[in-house]
């Protein structure tokens, strides 16, 4: 997922009821904020007073942040602070949010980045290699303190096999 490349189907309610649907595709990278899409969806609708927006299709957004007769208010605050997060790691986010009780849709987006970043940040990057194919001289723990077996007499005395 990757808000970066979301983009939304725009039509009006009179236009529905009329039948006069037509597909009005809309790139979200194209806007800074909420603002700038709504001048550019009246742009579309010229004839129209007080339009009712209608999204009928959407792709690259969660279903939390869209539905068809709703855009998530802060849906460009919310896409500006993910940006800091990979794509996997932004669903992973998303998960996380829902999980815990945020409200993405209304809480901060950037204060729950930020929170989610301080709690998981630095652990989710994965191994570069897999310890069953590194030498057993390399499997040696110092990750607590410097001095956590490093006298080699003591090392070998508990790990004196091979456990590869």
């Amino acid at each position: 997922m990757d808000l970066n490349r979301s983009e939304v189907s725009v039509t009006t309610q009179h236009l529905i009821d009329i039948r006069q649907e037509k597909d009005n595709w809309l790139r979200m990278s194209d806007f800074g904020d909420m603002g700038e899409f709504l001048n550019a969806c009246s742009d579309l609708f010229p004839k129209e007073r007080e339009p009712e927006y209608r999204y009928l299709g959407w792709e690259d957004i969660p279903d939390l942040l869209i539905s068809r007769e709703w855009l998530c208010p802060n849906f460009f605050d919310i896409r500006d602070a993910l940006e800091t997060l990979g794509g996997e790691d932004a669903e992973h986010f998303i998960t996380w949010s829902g999980h815990y009780g945020y409200d993405l849709t209304a809480d901060d987006p950037y204060m729950m980045v930020s929170h989610y970043l301080d709690l998981y940040g630095h652990t989710l990057t994965e191994p570069e290699e897999d310890p069953a194919d590194m030498p057993a001289g390399e499997l040696i723990y110092t990750g607590v303190s410097s001095n956590y077996l490093d006298m080699a007499p003591y090392r070998y005395e508990i790990f004196d096999d091979d456990y590869n």
